[in-house]
């Protein structure tokens, strides 16, 4: 039962890149929309869902405690990444996407197939573990994925200078979940009104983020399109490397955990790439190509994959 619940969340998200691909053939989508996309979400309706997300999910009391145990996903990412970087370099993966691959192999979609997929397996006891990896997903993504991916990326011909990539370290992204954190700490009330509109606002997000991933995967020229070792490696280090990483910082870390913490851990550390690398390469100008082609070929891995990691975790540890 646990395996069905978790392929029928995954072939939601293939349906919706679908739909992109299906109107892009059509010509309902033009180059500029194409274009608006990326920067609407990431902008517009990406930051204030977060900032509502924290507000709404996490308490002032116990705020502190539960950050440290966000330690564990954000150190498994650090060393996830770096390690593939070291690997990458070490297996020849072409240098012009290296930092988009380590950022995919590192990262998973905690949002639109994390919350769905953790739904199915644990109900309202994993929402709090959620988002403790939520959140150090979005701070590590928005720092150290955004920076690699940026480093990569080029505009009218030019590489990112050094100042230009600093600056968008501190994307609006990671400024909606820090003004999150700030209001939750001082204790401000947010009207409902407003809440339910970031809410209605991030519920934007995914759809848009997935059907631009189809009108970008066709336009791909399929012949010339990244299908070779590199998307292999990629695909290895997202839906195995990161989720065994995981298992063994939460076993070094001295850090006390309940169990359905570790399997939520495990679990959103193997789940597919972050959409937001396709939205993100296609903002920066970087190789957005392989972007498309990794968020499509770990979705579609992450039919069985994912599955078998809650089978697993859910049996390993009680």
């Amino acid at each position: 039962m646990v395996f069905l619940n978790a392929l029928e969340s995954m072939v939601s998200i293939t349906l919706l890149s679908l739909v992109g691909y299906v109107l892009a053939w059509r010509g309902w989508i033009s180059r500029d929309v194409e274009m608006f996309i990326p920067k609407f979400v990431i902008q517009i309706t990406v930051p204030p869902y977060l900032m509502a997300s924290v507000v709404q999910h996490f308490n002032h009391d116990d705020f502190v405690q539960l950050i440290t145990e966000s330690a564990i996903p954000f150190v498994s990412l650090v060393v996830s990444f770096f390690l593939f970087l070291f690997l990458g370099r070490l297996l020849g993966i072409d240098r012009k996407h290296l930092g988009l691959a380590a950022t995919g192999a590192a990262t998973s979609n905690t949002i639109f197939i994390g919350i769905p997929v953790n739904n199915a397996l644990f109900g309202p006891m994993g929402l709090t573990s959620l988002l403790l990896y939520f959140l150090a997903n979005t701070v590590f993504f928005w720092t150290f994925g955004n920076y690699a991916i940026a480093r990569e990326g080029t505009h009218d011909g030019r590489r990112l200078s050094t100042r230009e990539i600093v600056s968008h370290i501190f994307s609006p992204p990671l400024i909606g979940t820090m003004i999150g954190c700030a209001i939750l700490m001082l204790g401000i009330p947010l009207p409902r009104f407003l809440i339910s509109a970031c809410e209605m606002m991030g519920g934007i997000s995914s759809p848009l983020a997935l059907i631009l991933v189809g009108v970008i995967l066709y336009r791909i020229d399929w012949k010339s399109a990244h299908l070779g070792k590199d998307i292999v490696l990629s695909l290895l280090g997202r839906i195995l490397l990161t989720p065994v990483i995981t298992i063994f910082v939460i076993l070094l870390m001295p850090l006390e955990i309940p169990p359905i913490t570790t399997q939520v851990y495990v679990v959103q550390a193997g789940l597919p790439c972050m959409t937001n690398i396709a939205l993100i390469s296609a903002y920066y100008g970087a190789d957005k190509e392989f972007g498309s082609v990794f968020v499509c070929v770990t979705t579609i891995v992450g039919m069985i994959s994912v599955p078998i990691w809650m089978t697993l975790v859910t049996f390993f540890v009680q």
